[in-house]
């Protein structure tokens, strides 16, 4: 059997820090307290139990189960199941590796599982959530948001839950557009859960990885996926509730978010649609701000925009504001497209007459000017410019 070993990273702190998390009655907040009271997670495991007890308030038992972390049957069981796992990366708060951004939520996860590639700390991260029995809508603005961030910042990771529904479109899109994506799980990394999801996560983590805070071994009880939550919505800049129920867990990632000060976006739905309850409500109460597009994100974020995959568009603005562009700045399958549309709405098949392309690259080539706000579908395959023309006169 393969052995895993942790890496340089990983030092005999996160070995401390393990044995502690197991610890029931005892989570973040007090270690860290006791840590800064004492000096180093080293000595905190040093320290006599008589001790711990008077100086520090702490029951006899508790007191007990800290003195003799290091040596629990629970401690020296998980990290033999760690290093027979291959791939597996341990992290607690003061590792290099642990996520700048988790480190300065309330509650952090006393350690962290990871599998896959590691977070570089300037990427920029972004949660998708909604609800598991999402709809084609909800799977729809999805994919077309995800696919949009892609075309403006190629090096964002799409951060979900890997559970059905929307967190599992997520993850494919992400992949499908060559994102790195991350998954947080409600259980151990050897229970991936939904189970019709292991061959995702196995990609997930050639692209991405896996992650938890639970012992390898935990099952996704219901009682973990609330906990998860917060682990989502601390990873990243901010969320985005793209379909969701009136009582869908999205909500509760939502309401974590805004305890950790980031920003919650949500696709409005129909209003008479029960899947979109949720998001609406949501927007209602001015807990989360709507978006129609990736830009409304980015603006928001303050991401740059940076054109992934053809040539970022030179724009300029005209005395009334309106963008003006000039279609000999692009290539040319797009300047054909502009310049066909230069007398107004046309239908699909006109434009497929005045360019000549073939309709396979004229419908890619339509959806890449849509995802840069150049070109409007407004139905029914009817297209217009969504910019003015700056045409030289020669």
């Amino acid at each position: 059997m393969t052995k895993n070993t942790l890496k340089p990273e990983d030092s005999e702190q996160v070995w401390s820090w393990l044995a502690l998390s197991l610890i029931s009655g005892i989570g973040y907040k007090k270690i860290r307290e006791l840590i800064e009271q004492l000096g180093s997670v080293e000595e905190l495991l040093k320290t006599k139990a008589e001790i711990l007890t008077e100086q520090f308030q702490i029951t006899s038992k508790l007191a007990g189960l800290i003195t003799n972390a290091t040596q629990s049957h629970s401690f020296k069981i998980e990290k033999r199941i760690i290093a027979e796992t291959p791939g597996i990366r341990l992290f607690c708060p003061v590792s290099k590796g642990y996520p700048l951004r988790l480190q300065h939520i309330s509650t952090p996860p006393t350690v962290l599982y990871w599998k896959g590639t590691l977070q570089d700390a300037e990427s920029p991260c972004l949660a998708f959530v909604g609800s598991r029995g999402c709809t084609a809508y909800g799977k729809q603005q999805t994919r077309r948001l995800i696919k949009e961030l892609s075309l403006h910042v190629p090096d964002i990771i799409i951060v979900s839950g890997l559970a059905k529904g929307i967190d599992t479109v997520a993850h494919e899109t992400a992949l499908e557009c060559g994102l790195r994506t991350i998954a947080v799980l409600a259980g151990g990394l050897k229970h991936i859960y939904p189970p019709e999801n292991k061959k995702l996560a196995e990609e997930i983590t050639k692209n991405g990885a896996l992650v938890s805070e639970f012992p390898l071994g935990v099952k996704p009880l219901a009682r973990n996926f609330p906990i998860r939550n917060r682990v989502i919505s601390g990873l990243s800049m901010g969320i985005v509730v793209t379909e969701a129920r009136k009582n869908s867990g999205a909500k509760i990632t939502a309401a974590f978010a805004l305890e950790q000060n980031r920003e919650v976006f949500a696709v409005p739905g129909r209003v008479d649609s029960a899947a979109s309850t949720g998001t609406n409500s949501l927007i209602a109460r001015q807990h989360a701000k709507l978006v129609c597009n990736a830009e409304d994100i980015l603006e928001e974020l303050s991401l740059i925009s940076v054109t992934a995959n053809q040539q970022q568009l030179k724009f300029e603005r005209n005395d009334s504001g309106a963008k003006k562009i000039n279609p000999d700045d692009l290539g040319e399958m797009q300047s054909r497209i502009l310049k066909a549309l230069n007398d107004g709405v046309e239908e699909i098949d006109a434009i497929h007459a005045k360019t000549e392309l073939e309709m396979n690259i004229l419908l890619a080539t339509l959806l890449e000017l849509e995802l840069t706000g150049t070109v409007e579908n407004i139905g029914g395959q009817i297209y217009r410019l969504a910019v003015e023309l700056d045409i030289p006169a020669y």
